[in-house]
């Protein structure tokens, strides 16, 4: 499928609107906040792999012997040294270089780093919210692409083809494919994968039931002076010169057999 871009875009939401509550609820403290010391592109058409290709290798204290080229070694070091201060004894446990778990696999000239709080090491239940990272390096030692924390990143979604089977996509950051996503090229979806899922840490979306296309404002109804019911599930916009009603998902609801908190 050859999916282009242009002018025209399907109604979308956008993954904050519904996803940054329950990122909020899971969340512990924040990482520390301020520019990171190194200049970095980001280059939207690289997407981080969601499959590991041939499995994941652990590297274990003892049992075997490994290898690593300095080109990969120096990917390392760019991303701690990115990512974590020099120099900083105050900091906490948890935002110190060997609280962390590090990843990486290598696809031509770029290599990719996958950063995480190791949660045993600090003795933490939650990881700290906005904690984690993941670069694209290129072989000269240029950051292509950092992703930090709760920043925007490709999406992956699992949708619904015509036929009613189900396949996995990326799309651009931000976005919610809407019903036609599959049918429209222009709906932000930039690539169809292929591969098993399976790289640790990758979330997999699905688009809340109900969330449908936009319709044109009925006559009379006017955006903030007519009343809509609480459980309405439309907000209006202006789009395309006119007044439309998006359709939105639904809210969280509390899990009525546990403490009334958490989000089913």
């Amino acid at each position: 499928m050859n999916f282009r871009r242009n002018t025209y875009r399907e109604p979308v939401m956008t993954v904050r609107e519904w996803i940054l509550p329950v990122l909020i609820a899971l969340s512990g403290c924040a990482r520390t906040t301020g520019p990171l010391p190194t200049p970095a592109g980001n280059d939207l058409s690289i997407i981080f792999p969601v499959s590991t290709g041939q499995g994941l290798v652990t590297v274990e204290e003892r049992g075997k012997t490994y290898q690593m080229d300095g080109e990969v070694l120096r990917a390392l070091r760019i991303v701690e040294q990115d990512l974590f201060a020099p120099g900083d004894s105050e900091r906490p446990c948890w935002a110190r270089p060997e609280a962390h778990t590090y990843r990486f696999t290598r696809q031509g000239n770029i290599i990719f780093v996958y950063v995480e709080e190791d949660l045993a090491y600090c003795h933490r239940q939650v990881p700290a919210m906005d904690s984690g990272a993941k670069y694209a390096i290129s072989v000269d030692g240029r950051i292509l692409r950092r992703v930090v924390g709760s920043e925007p990143d490709h999406g992956v979604w699992r949708l619904k083809t015509p036929e009613g089977e189900t396949v996995i996509v990326i799309t651009e950051p931000g976005v919610v494919p809407g019903p036609k996503a599959l049918e429209t090229p222009d709906s932000g979806i930039v690539k169809i994968v292929t591969e098993p899922v399976d790289m640790p840490g990758v979330v997999i979306f699905e688009r809340p039931e109900g969330a449908g296309e936009a319709q044109e404002a009925e006559p009379g109804v006017i955006p903030g002076l007519t009343m809509l019911p609480g459980d309405a599930g439309v907000r209006w916009e202006y789009r395309d010169g006119g007044l439309m009603s998006v359709p939105q998902a639904p809210p969280l609801r509390p899990f009525a057999g546990g403490d009334g908190g958490i989000p089913r």
